[in-house]
């Protein structure tokens, strides 16, 4: 009974903190430059908006795989009756759900990361 209150608390926590970082998300300024397509990258800022583009949609990828992961260790651990390999591909799945939230994070922190960089003279 311990196990499934901690697996529903930690469900919880994942999907409030899922629901802050897509949140924060909307807050990234527009990318400076010309409209999509209308010719190659020939600044700085150009690059940047595209690598965020490109991030944030990495991200909210991990993110949902994240959210299902937690959705589905939970199942697991809730209908494994005991059983050390169903709790075992449970914790797995859990293990799976922290590391797509790390590169969701990741994936936020990097274009500004790669912005310091490129801006140094």
């Amino acid at each position: 009974m311990k196990n499934t209150f901690n697996i529903i608390l930690l469900g919880a926590v994942v999907l409030v903190l899922f629901a802050a970082f897509s949140a924060s998300a909307q807050q990234y300024p527009t990318p400076v430059g010309p409209p999509p397509g209308t010719g190659p990258i020939q600044t700085v800022g150009q690059g940047i908006g595209l690598l965020n583009q490109i991030l944030t949609w990495v991200a909210t990828i991990f993110w949902i795989a994240a959210a299902l992961f937690v959705l589905y260790a939970g199942f697991l651990y809730l209908t494994a009756g005991g059983d050390t390999e169903k709790v075992q591909k449970a914790n797995h799945q859990l293990i799976y759900a922290v590391v797509a939230i790390i590169v969701g994070i990741l994936a936020f922190g990097l274009p500004a990361l790669v912005d310091a960089f490129l801006r140094r003279q």
